[in-house]
């Protein structure tokens, strides 16, 4: 158990590093800050052991017997009245044991932590926004506004801005400003656009008017990164529950809040819960 419970933190610690790196792209291109990219790589730890544990179990038994049999010790378990049924028995109680921890890993705890992991990146706001802007580059990585920044000096000042608000449906904004900056006040954020044009068109008109200085809110904008729980992060008694409705031909009945149950998903559920069952 010790050589087993080393290796399969030490294989998980390294998958974790290793993933960990890929996930980099939530701050540098989806704009969240360091505590939701800390928080969301620190709870995918949990589906990793699960998925390495049968591996390393295997490896953990393998490596033991063949210390035994390096040794001898197989030799003096016989010679002192321990048969073979005791010593399988001994190996099948430890299986049960970690059979039973698989289960309950892959069937509650690990779901249970990426779908607290994405509940990070749904209420995360735009909290980095900082790093998202370019010079020179046309930058859409929040949903609804293109931002356009001809250059930035050493103060944060940033110069020839362009802006363009698809936010409301009904409504586009376009702003261009010659100069703004970020502004933080009382946990809110907006950019400050000074000296510029706003357009407000809408399907029948169009108008037109300058500002000396405009602050333009950004908190009400979001990045576009997947906040709609996938079916490995939905728990294991609403899969149940959706295999149940279908096998009562009752699937339209189905509601949940952050899932659909329908003939399209069946297969991936049914694929789901046999990976964790």
């Amino acid at each position: 158990m010790k050589f087993f419970l080393i290796i399969s933190l030490s294989l998980s610690l390294i998958v974790w590093v290793m993933q960990s790196v890929n996930y980099l792209d939530l701050m540098s291109e989806d704009g969240h800050g360091l505590n939701v990219y800390f928080s969301y790589s620190l709870l995918n730890f949990p589906k990793i052991f699960h998925r390495l544990l049968p591996f390393v179990f295997f490896l953990s038994l393998f490596y033991q017997i063949s210390q035994y049999e390096n040794h001898n010790e197989l030799i003096i378990f016989w010679s002192n009245g321990v048969s073979k049924i005791q010593f399988v028995n001994v190996i099948v109680l430890f299986s049960i044991l970690i059979t039973i921890l698989q289960i309950f890993l892959g069937s509650y705890i690990s779901p249970l932590s990426q779908n607290k992991a994405r509940s990070y990146l749904k209420d995360s706001s735009v909290d980095f926004f900082p790093s998202l802007i370019q010079e020179g580059k046309f930058i859409d990585t929040v949903s609804d506004l293109t931002i356009f920044i001809d250059s930035k000096d050493d103060q944060g000042i940033f110069n020839n801005i362009f802006l363009n608000d698809s936010s409301n449906t009904e409504l586009t904004k376009v702003i261009y400003a010659k100069k703004g900056f970020l502004v933080n006040e009382s946990g809110s954020r907006f950019l400050r656009l000074i000296d510029g044009k706003m357009i407000n068109e809408d399907k029948s008109k169009s108008n037109l008017f300058a500002f000396d200085k405009i602050d333009f809110d950004l908190t009400k904008y979001h990045t576009k990164t997947i906040t709609f729980p996938k079916i490995q992060e939905t728990s294991s008694p609403i899969l149940l529950k959706c295999l149940v409705f279908d096998f009562k031909n009752k699937i339209e009945y189905f509601k949940e809040k952050n899932f659909n149950c329908e003939n399209s998903t069946l297969k991936n559920v049914k694929q789901e819960l046999l990976k964790r069952l």
